[in-house]
């Protein structure tokens, strides 16, 4: 095995990753260090005498105090990475909705770069990376960097929301800025037709033509898509509310600008978990 100080050292957080080990409070939270005060007191002689247990609690806090540790989900992730470098196993994630995501990536640039006047843009297949953190972002372009997420239906899809709705993703950009060296970043949520086998492995086991119809309607926005569906999957429904949806009401876009505090609490705790993976190396 290679020398356990080289393995740790080679923990760099991804992009995507970034909030797993920056969540959860390093040290004592607000409420425990109000407390480690108020028995640190009464230990020396302010209010009644500590009990036994008061006593055991108080030296724990000090030692949580002096000795801060990673929150355990970070921990958690630690050991994820461990795990995958050593014997060289990534577990393959797979979801619908990921399949979407992956089959629908190119239409959803159309989107962004249409609505968003971006020009003509591929996507970034370079990995960027410094010492504490890597990534490939979608596109780079005008001095920002742009992340695609593709809603899988008009439910999930914020068209309507103000604010980026998952944290993660203003981290994840926060760090995909750091590597390019840019201030701003942008979350783009598209809403994009399904390619017809996903739609046909959604309408698989369903028999009702209309009730076929009203699930097409989740998955397709287009009236095009939509009719050649039908033609295919429920020629027969008799439902015809079909209502499609403007290309322009089909993206939301979320600004993002770099956060220093965030970049700094990012490197300070890679620095943390490679400690800590250094000690379940030993």
């Amino acid at each position: 095995m290679e020398n356990p100080e080289l393995i740790a050292s080679k923990f760099k957080i991804r992009a995507s990753a970034a909030l797993d080990i920056c969540t959860g409070t390093v040290g004592l939270t607000d409420v425990q260090f109000a407390r480690m005060a108020e028995l640190t007191l009464r230990e020396q002689g302010t209010g009644k005498p500590l009990t036994a247990d008061m006593v055991d609690e108080l030296a724990k806090l000090k030692m949580k105090h002096a000795f801060p540790e990673l929150p355990d989900g970070a921990k958690t992730y630690c050991k994820k990475w461990l795990k995958e470098y050593l014997y060289k196993r990534r577990p393959d994630i797979k979801s619908k909705y990921i399949d979407k995501g992956n089959a629908q990536e190119e239409d959803g640039f159309t989107v962004m770069c249409l609505e968003l006047n971006l020009g003509m843009v591929y996507k970034n297949t370079t990995f960027h990376e410094d010492e504490y953190m890597c990534g490939t972002d979608d596109v780079f372009t005008g001095g920002k960097v742009y992340d695609n997420k593709c809603s899988w239906s008009l439910d999930t899809f914020p068209m309507f929301e103000t604010e980026l709705p998952d944290a993660k993703y203003e981290w994840q950009v926060n760090v995909y800025a750091n590597l390019r060296k840019v201030s701003d970043g942008v979350v783009a949520y598209t809403l994009v037709d399904a390619p017809l086998d996903i739609v046909e492995r959604e309408l698989r086991w369903i028999d009702d033509q209309n009730k076929k119809y009203k699930k097409a309607m989740e998955l397709i926005f287009t009236e095009a898509q939509f009719k050649e569906a039908q033609a295919m999957y429920f020629p027969d429904a008799t439902d015809t509310y079909f209502i499609e949806i403007p290309q322009e009401k089909r993206i939301k876009p979320f600004g993002v600008t770099k956060d220093e505090a965030k970049i700094n609490l990012i490197i300070e705790r890679v620095k943390m978990c490679r400690a800590y993976i250094l000690t379940l190396l030993k």
